[in-house]
């Protein structure tokens, strides 16, 4: 059963909670409780409980789901709570205990009470737990606001019996599974606040979530429980740790909640084709509702060769992602600046909704996709960074991804800017983990190697201490590969004509948490945020550990365009070495059919470009590439544009190579022609020679 908003009735939907007593057992065990929620009988009409005529109102999203005894209410950590009007309230003047069975999801941002009545700290109580996931009984108390606090931790996804009692005789004390972990002595009287509502849920009021990384990182936003809870009761005099432990036993739930598992999503991790497609990836039920979108949302490049994945995902703002085959993200990060009208971070990592971020297909064939992704530079209060006072534009960025079968992208960036060579960030090295993944699970101490084109390479560890920020081995590197926990491994290269230069993320470490940089603000976080540290895997989550900066590629007044070569393998650096001189110092291509034309190698596209001089010509195309050991050849492509639009046969040296196996094609259509598409897997470093022929 689900309980979700009304248009009719604004956001929230009145749900009237049937207020039940306790089995006869409990009964005989506890006191009478001034107020219980078993969750068993949910109703829309308005039903009371004879005993105590008390009604709850249910806002935004929650679901049935198993608890320990019958049903309990999961709460989806984003919008549902339930309150209680102050009338309704049950009446707390002395001597108090609240009890309930929780398991969580996820940790609040910030305090958030399973059950709170609350007037600021002058009045009231709070029964709850932390950003860290400690359990806390609060109290106003002799015109002071008292605090016990437990020092253990909850776990996720595992059902817990908590209690907080305050006695004017003995103080406050807080219970874990039938167990006092925490007191603290206190002979003021309690100071109640009942003319306010009584919220299950949800704080009171909107709070900065902690972990702020610098100033104006977030702001406030509504705190929300995310997890299962159960059997929840309020009594107007203490409990004894007998009958707390009593109730504890009585119940004992199976350890693993009825919680749907959260794992980013990558679509399938083998697939029988090579391509682009379109897709409504699914996080988990509650985050997935949230979303105002249709079937086809997103966008994932399958290869039918290797078990990675490259995925376009709102949630992660569509920033691309290459998965591994054992689920490890990694991103090269975006377009980034700071200040002239934004405040902090101008990225699309903070456009949390994607109101500005798009993603499309533009290209796809069997022997190549591209993907186009467009955003815009704006914090994450929506202001756009650098806008012109003529135009009324702020910055945006389109990137276009050429995306091969091997597994290997051109990532192609061109920044719209009225001041494009003013600073901006172009890349960053960021690893994505879901719930459950730690830094340390899936990257190694010595999370990097970097490579030059001669070959040499260095590998830097996190392991002992940070690496220098400015690493220095081997000299003129170009290549990053991220030696991650799998046996696929994501890279990144520049080429050397463009001086690329990197630099080690080296702020921002809590080695107490981890020896990696580790944030929680993004991804599918949707408060507004652009940094946050993160205390605990129960989130996704986000590590960094390099910049690459380089020369343009192109540039005008009001426009830079940079390019890259990304991807995954499953080779050494050394191989990596290969295909990136392949890309950045390609084998001269020397035509031998007069029918076509030459344009060279494309880096853009990593591929070479011809043209056949009259449209449509059936004349076969011959070439000859000479590849060397500084000039290799790794898994061409070749565009062939005005191509007819028949089957191609490809020879090379001299032999007939088999489609799809040595080769792939395709034709692209534009408004001005019909090209041909190619791509040969085949790598040598010796001469070769290349006969494509249009077959009727």
């Amino acid at each position: 059963m689900k309980y979700k908003h009304n248009s009719t009735i604004g956001f929230s939907v009145w749900i009237c909670i049937l207020i039940t007593s306790f089995s006869a057992p409990l009964r005989a065990a506890l006191p009478s409780p001034v107020g219980s929620w078993s969750f068993d009988d949910l109703a829309t009409n308005n039903l009371r409980d004879k005993s105590a005529p008390l009604l709850g109102q249910i806002h935004g999203y929650c679901d049935l789901a198993a608890g320990v005894s019958g049903q309990a209410l999961s709460f989806d950590g984003f919008t549902g709570f339930i309150e209680c009007a102050p009338d309704r309230a049950p009446r707390l003047t002395g001597a108090f205990a609240v009890q309930a069975w929780l398991a969580l999801g996820a940790y609040p941002w910030n305090w958030c009470p399973l059950a709170a009545q609350l007037d600021g700290t002058e009045a009231g109580y709070f029964f709850g737990i932390n950003d860290a996931g400690r359990l806390s009984l609060q109290l106003a108390a002799g015109g002071q606001w008292h605090t016990v606090a437990s020092d253990d931790v909850l776990s996720l996804r595992r059902w817990y019996h908590v209690a907080g009692v305050y006695d004017p005789a003995q103080g406050m004390t807080i219970y874990i599974d039938g167990k006092a972990v925490a007191s603290k002595k206190l002979e003021q009287e309690f100071t109640a606040a009942s003319s306010k509502p009584l919220l299950i849920g949800k704080h009171p009021e909107p709070l900065l979530p902690t972990g702020g990384i610098r100033k104006n990182s977030h702001s406030r936003a509504d705190v929300l429980f995310d997890g299962l809870l159960d059997e929840l009761a309020i009594f107007a005099q203490p409990l004894t740790a007998k009958q707390i432990a009593a109730t504890y036993q009585r119940h004992r739930p199976s350890p693993s909640p009825d919680l749907p598992p959260r794992v980013l999503p990558a679509g399938p991790s083998t697939t029988n084709s090579f391509g682009a497609f379109y897709a409504n990836l699914k996080y988990y039920p509650a985050w997935d509702r949230l979303w105002r979108v249709g079937d086809y949302p997103d966008v994932v490049v399958c290869f039918d060769q290797m078990p990675g994945r490259l995925v376009f995902w709102r949630g992660t703002s569509y920033i691309p992602q290459w998965v591994t085959e054992n689920g490890i993200w990694y991103n090269n990060e975006f377009n980034e600046t700071w200040g002239h009208g934004a405040i902090g971070c101008a990225e699309p990592m903070s456009d949390k909704q994607c109101r500005h971020s798009h993603v499309r297909i533009i290209e796809n064939t069997p022997a190549r996709a591209v993907v186009h992704w467009r955003y815009a530079l704006i914090d994450n209060r929506y202001h756009f960074a650098r806008v012109d006072p003529t135009t009324g534009w702020g910055d945006w960025t389109d990137e276009i991804h050429t995306v091969y079968p091997d597994g290997v992208a051109v990532r192609q960036i061109t920044l719209h800017s009225s001041q494009p060579a003013e600073p901006h960030e172009w890349h960053e090295g960021m690893i994505v983990m879901g719930p459950g993944q730690h830094p340390e699970g899936v990257l190694e101490p010595a999370g990097l190697t970097l490579a030059n084109l001669s070959g040499e390479t260095h590998t830097y560890s996190w392991k002992d201490k940070t690496p220098p920020k400015h690493p220095d081995q081997p000299a003129q590197a170009c290549i990053q590969v991220f030696n991650t926990k799998s046996t696929l491994r994501p890279f990144a290269a520049a080429r050397p004509v463009d001086q690329p230069a990197f630099d080690i993320y080296a702020g921002e470490i809590r080695r107490e948490v981890s020896i990696y940089p580790w944030w929680n603000h993004w991804p599918t976080a949707f408060h507004p945020s652009d940094g946050r540290w993160a205390v605990a895997a129960d989130r996704a989550s986000h590590s960094s550990l390099t910049h690459i900066s380089w020369k343009a590629y192109a540039q005008g007044d009001n426009w830079m365009t940079k390019i890259m070569l990304t991807g995954l393998t499953d080779q050494a650096p050394e191989a990596t070495v290969t295909l990136v001189r392949s890309w950045a110092q390609p084998a001269a291509l020397h035509l031998k059919s007069d029918a076509f034309t030459s344009q060279g190698y494309d880096p853009a596209q990593r591929a070479y470009v011809l043209t056949c001089k009259q449209p449509n010509n059936t004349a076969s195309l011959e070439f000859a590439l000479h590849a060397s050991d500084t000039n290799p050849l790794v898994n061409p492509a070749f565009i062939v544009k005005q191509w007819a639009r028949q089957q191609v046969e490809l020879r090379f040296n001299g032999e007939r190579m088999k489609a799809p196996t040595d080769y792939r094609y395709g034709t692209r259509s534009s408004l001005e022609s019909n090209d041909l598409v190619l791509w040969l897997k085949k790598s040598t470093t010796k001469g070769a020679s290349v006969v494509i022929t249009a077959q009727r």
